[in-house]
């Protein structure tokens, strides 16, 4: 964990902590998601930030063929490892509830946190390609929405993640696409994506004020310190947890 790279855009009653390499890899894809070596890595992660492991809700994220990568489950203390083991499979976690820690393993994809500090709701989402395309950021905010937030009280933060200079696609359905315009780059190598733009302008659209957006400058296809698929850590992940702390 790299204190300088943790989000301090936050209200204090939020608690945001993404790790590192150092911690371990946080997900094993290759061997399986829950061996005891990555178990134990992720218990000494949220030891070191005050968060038992315990406590949290591990998010999934499937690539089936039937998913529209754009589900949103809200969860509560029932749903944490102490009560359901194998995680949470969902695009986004939606939590009004103190006390229980969001938490989702990534790898070049962005995990972004939206936080409503008016009405103490939070929501992790990932945002990779398959989502990005399916606008999940804005089915996320329509949701605070219909649960009672305003879209200009919202908070969000975007964490480390491949950037367009290294996000190369050999095809793209939707380069012609108005909405993607300015959001892809075709040049004669392939096909340059800038997810964490497209997302904010799904973001902005919909209502939140840019000046609430902030977006880690860290591309992870080139920090060392950060696990990316596109640089050939196939099998390993950081984390990205969020909580809102407990008043107990």
């Amino acid at each position: 964990m790299i204190r300088t790279d943790q989000p301090t855009y936050f209200p204090p009653e939020l608690l945001i902590a993404v790790s590192s390499k150092d911690d371990g890899t946080m997900l094993n894809r290759i061997r399986g998601r829950h061996v005891a070596e990555v178990l134990e890595n992720r218990r000494q992660f949220c030891d070191q930030i005050g968060v038992k492991y315990d406590d949290v809700v591990y998010h999934v994220i499937s690539y089936d063929q039937a998913q529209t990568f754009d589900s949103i489950a809200e969860v509560t203390e029932t749903d944490t490892v102490k009560y359901n083991n194998e995680g949470i499979f969902a695009d986004a976690l939606y939590t009004e509830t103190a006390g229980v820690g969001l938490f989702l393993p990534v790898a070049d994809c962005i995990a972004t946190v939206i936080y409503d500090p008016k009405r103490r709701a939070l929501m992790l989402a990932h945002l990779g390609r398959h989502s990005t395309v399916a606008q999940l950021m804005t089915r996320a905010i329509q949701y605070f929405v219909e649960h009672g937030s305003q879209a200009k009280d919202l908070q969000i933060w975007m964490s480390p993640s491949i950037t367009q200079k290294n996000y190369r696609m050999d095809y793209f359905d939707h380069v012609d696409n108005t909405k993607w315009r300015n959001f892809c780059h075709q040049t004669a190598d392939g096909i340059y994506m800038d997810m964490q733009g497209f997302n904010r302008s799904l973001a902005v659209q919909s209502g939140v004020p840019s000046d609430n957006i902030f977006i880690s400058s860290i591309d992870t296809a080139d920090d060392p310190n950060y696990f990316s698929h596109s640089a050939g850590d196939t099998g390993g992940r950081f984390a990205v947890l969020a909580e809102i702390k407990s008043t107990k």
